[in-house]
């Protein structure tokens, strides 16, 4: 089976479409980790249409990330840096209380079976713990081998990335930015998979700038990239995914943002 596996939304319609016509249908599930709202001008579309995907992907788990706790005060919004705080405003008052009601009810993690888990965040800290590659990634990929885990999905830092081992060793090994058709395997496991950002990547996959045309066409707002990953649960592999769209339309939806 296959399963779509996205983060960081972030209010983006536009870059949401991109990766789900993309994908069509073939995916089977789909793991959407969270932060479904923030940033963006388009909140109530991005949670109508992602809680509409249930009736399309099975299995279909959705999770809370920090931006979507901190609407209903899970997450406190002193936590966030003023242009994040205004996001949160921003977003409440364009919400339905259905919606709302909605993302209040999510979790920011997931034991999707015994040996994968689902996180927004680190599994260590799931709203707000940031992985890098560092001492706290390797303190994440103890926690999952401390529970005979075989592969942790996770968002929040905006960045794909594949980190794999053990307690000991001084960093995690990282593949970073991983560019598009790049695969990480699970089978030999432990390993944290970030897919990327949906909505709004921070850096770009393959290492590539906006200057920089590497194998593919330039980044620029015309053709900008949206990120995301299949994950095959027979091979126990994980493909990294970029779909391009046109970003000029949601730059005109956030300058009207009042």
């Amino acid at each position: 089976m296959k399963i779509l596996v996205i983060s960081d939304i972030h209010a983006n319609l536009d870059a949401l479409n991109a990766v789900l016509n993309s994908v069509g249908d073939s995916c089977a599930g789909l793991f959407c980790l969270g932060d479904v709202t923030g940033y963006g001008p388009d909140a109530e579309s991005c949670v109508g249409a992602v809680r509409a995907l249930s009736a399309s992907f099975s299995p279909c788990v959705v999770l809370s990330g920090n931006h979507d706790a901190a609407l209903s005060g899970k997450l406190p919004k002193g936590w966030f840096n003023k242009g994040a705080q205004f996001s949160v405003d921003y977003t409440k008052r364009s919400l339905s209380r259905e919606s709302l009601d909605w993302l209040a009810s999510l979790p920011a993690q997931v034991d999707y079976s015994s040996t994968v888990v689902l996180s927004h965040g680190s599994p260590v800290e799931p709203l707000t713990g940031y992985l890098w590659g560092g001492y706290e990634t390797i303190l994440a990929l103890s926690w999952i081998a401390d529970r005979s885990g075989r592969i942790c999905f996770c968002g929040h830092t905006h960045e794909a990335a594949a980190f794999s081992g053990y307690w000991g060793e001084a960093t995690a090994r990282r593949v970073r930015f991983p560019a598009p058709g790049e695969t990480a395997s699970s089978s030999r496991g432990p390993i944290i998979v970030n897919p990327g950002s949906v909505g709004f990547p921070r850096s770009f996959n393959g290492g590539r700038t906006a200057d920089m045309p590497g194998d593919s066409a330039p980044i620029d707002a015309a053709s900008y990239p949206a990120y995301f990953a299949i994950w095959d649960t027979e091979s126990e592999s994980v493909e990294f995914r970029e779909v391009r769209y046109d970003r000029r339309p949601l730059e005109d939806r956030i300058d009207e943002m009042k």
